[in-house]
This record gives C-alpha cells, structure tokens and sequence, in this order.
C-alpha cells in the first residue's frame, strides 16, 4: 500500500529537495504546502513519487490556528487523490528520514489500524493555557517585525493575567490529548477529521500551539476507538525555548543511533550533515 507525505514548508529549499530525494520511492506520493507568505516556490523534482503541489495556500503564523488550517490543506488535497493510502505522514520541510524506505515501511506494516504520534509531556497548567483561554495576538507573536512580536507578547501577556484574574475561560475541559503535531494517520482517522473540519477550527480559534492537542484530543473523544500509538521512535527532536533546536554535524552519531525513523530540524548552514544523513538512509535498513 502507498503512503503519503503531507509536508509543510516555510523555507529552507536545499534541506526540501533532499528530503525529497529521500521520499523518491514508487510507494510515496509527495503533498507539499508552501506557506502563503513566500513569494518564489522553487523548482522541485521526484522520479518515481508523485509530486502534488497544494495551490490554496494558507498564511501560516506560529502558535495560530492557521497551523491546523495548513495540516488540513493537505489532508483535504491528499484523501481527495487517493483516500486508501495506508497512511498519511505529516512531517516539515526540515525533517530529513534516518532510515531506507524500505525500512520505514516495514515499520508501518504491523502497525496497521494504529494512530502513530512522537510523544511529548505537558502540564495541565500549560494544557488549561494553550486551551482553554483566550490566546489572543497569535498572528503577531512570532512576526518578523520584533517590535511588531514583541507588542504582541506583551498584548498576550496582559490578556492572560485578565483572564486569569477575572476567571475568564473560554472551555473548562480537561481531557485534552498533547503530543507532536507530525503524526502519522490512517484513511479512517484522516477521513474523520475531515468530517469535523469546520468545527475544529472553531474549537481551537484562540488556541496556543492547537496543532499539538487537535489531532489526539479529537480523536481520543470521538467515541470511535481510534487507538493511538504515542511512540519514541517516530522523531528525533530537541525542542529549546520555543522551536526546536537545528541539528549539526557535531551530532551525526546522535543521530544515526538514535533508532528513529525521522529526524528535525536541518538547515542548509550544514549542508555536509543533511547530505551524510541522506547517504545514511538510503543503507539502512
């Protein structure tokens, strides 16, 4: 069975063709979306994959829920091609594999029927945060401009104390479901989720980071018994103050022991680290 790769770009376009080199496989077909702020889309090419180039593209923002409009772009795009793929893999454009296809797919093979999400920990402090309040400003948190991020912080900042004080909610749930936000779905998760749509977006409108909870959360409470896997060896990631860190050459071996099938963030600041871990997959496994 075919899988589809649901990529989600921003930049980095030397780091993109390399992850597509390593996704080449007649067993893949490749959806990428663009953020909507970029201007010039590079020429990219595959072989033996095909290449789906989303064309409604969204404006993405950190922390916003566009975040969970750019996944849904490409769910949308991909279940309307072929809605049978055995699964649908949302990575970035900065993830490279640690591993062959062939590899990766006889992963996914006993898995069959299971939601596979990289496991992350949150409180039920920064859960009642990011979801229940009201995250205003999130557009702007992140902005280019810091004068223009840092008003936005401080606008955020005094609109959690108020809440905080006036015990303004706009939920008051507690069941909700944290994990990364690159997950690996099947045909009848992805199929559900496009059926709850518009009200996921709604439901995470004012959210910090919802593209981390909307996935399991929705999921988990859907009555369905979708069975979610939370696992450790889907990504390798270390994530810093807000984004994750950029892996160098200095941590190849890390890398290459870690028994993970995926790997971010790359950057073409070490184009000699991206290139070895290409060469890497393509003997593994």
């Amino acid at each position: 069975m075919k899988h589809a790769y649901l990529i989600i770009v921003h930049n980095e376009f030397e780091v993109l063709q390399q992850l597509l080199y390593a996704l080449d496989d007649v067993r893949n077909d490749i959806y990428i979306h663009f953020d909507k702020k970029l201007k010039n889309i590079p020429v990219l090419t595959c072989i033996y994959a095909q290449l789906h180039i989303i064309q409604d593209r969204v404006d993405v923002r950190w922390g916003h829920v566009s975040q969970i409009k750019a996944e849904y772009a490409l769910f949308t795009e991909a279940h309307r091609c072929f809605p049978e793929y055995a699964y649908f893999h949302v990575v970035s454009g900065v993830h490279l594999p640690l591993f062959s296809q062939d590899y990766i797919h006889d992963f996914f093979r006993p898995k069959k029927g299971k939601q596979l999400i990289p496991k992350m920990a949150a409180s039920s402090f920064q859960s009642d945060l990011k979801m229940n309040r009201y995250n205003l400003f999130m557009p702007y948190f992140a902005h280019t401009n810091k004068f223009i991020s840092r008003i936005a912080q401080i606008g955020w900042r005094l609109a959690q104390s108020i809440q905080q004080h006036l015990h303004i909610r706009r939920y008051s749930r507690s069941d909700y479901q944290y994990g990364s936000n690159w997950v690996s779905l099947t045909p009848d998760a992805v199929a559900y989720l496009l059926s709850i749509h518009k009200q996921v977006l709604k439901r995470y409108k004012y959210t910090l980071c919802g593209d981390e909870f909307f996935v399991p959360t929705e999921l988990s409470t859907s009555g369905l018994d979708f069975r979610i896997e939370y696992n450790d060896y889907l990504l390798k990631h270390a994530i810093g103050s807000a984004n994750a860190k950029v892996y160098r050459m200095a941590e190849y071996e890390e890398l290459a022991q870690s028994g993970c099938l995926f790997a971010r963030k790359f950057s073409a600041v070490d184009m000699e680290l991206v290139n070895k871990i290409v060469e890497l997959n393509s003997m593994k496994g």
